[in-house]
């Protein structure tokens, strides 16, 4: 991509985790970070390599998720010999993961999802809102 202005372009990728889970033909089946910018969208490690027509887009949504996380675990042991000192244990309890979906529906019907990692989704529409709405992209 060319040097262009923020309003140009927009980028999800390092230091954030955004993987590409397939859904776009043209796309493939999986890949790095989103690309928006010089009329395309589409992914690449450290420029856009795969890209559609930003006019071949009908829609963007971001669904914002948490996933996994548990409560504390107690270890339990039996059968501990008399005398044994039993000093209880067990793994931490975790925080749910966050997770911001965002799908990519084009005009022939197909929807193209990326996973975005540790953001939510008032940061992730704050990252797309300029380029698409220069796009006429609804978000």
């Amino acid at each position: 991509m060319s040097d262009k202005t923020v309003e140009d372009m927009a980028k999800i990728g390092f230091p954030v985790k955004c993987d590409y889970k397939g859904g776009i033909v043209a796309l493939g089946k999986h890949g790095k970070h989103l690309w928006i910018g010089d009329g395309q969208l589409g992914i690449g490690e450290f420029s856009l390599t795969h890209g559609i027509s930003l006019d071949e887009v009908s829609s963007v949504e971001v669904d914002e998720r948490q996933v996994g996380g548990s409560d504390e675990q107690t270890l339990v042991a039996s059968g501990l010999s008399p005398g044994t000192v039993y000093r209880p244990g067990g793994r931490p309890a975790s925080r749910p993961k966050q997770i911001t979906e965002i799908s990519v529906r084009t005009k022939d019907g197909q929807t193209g999802l990326w996973e975005v990692e540790h953001r939510g989704g008032d940061w992730v529409r704050g990252k797309l809102a300029p380029v698409l709405r220069e796009a006429g992209i609804s978000l």
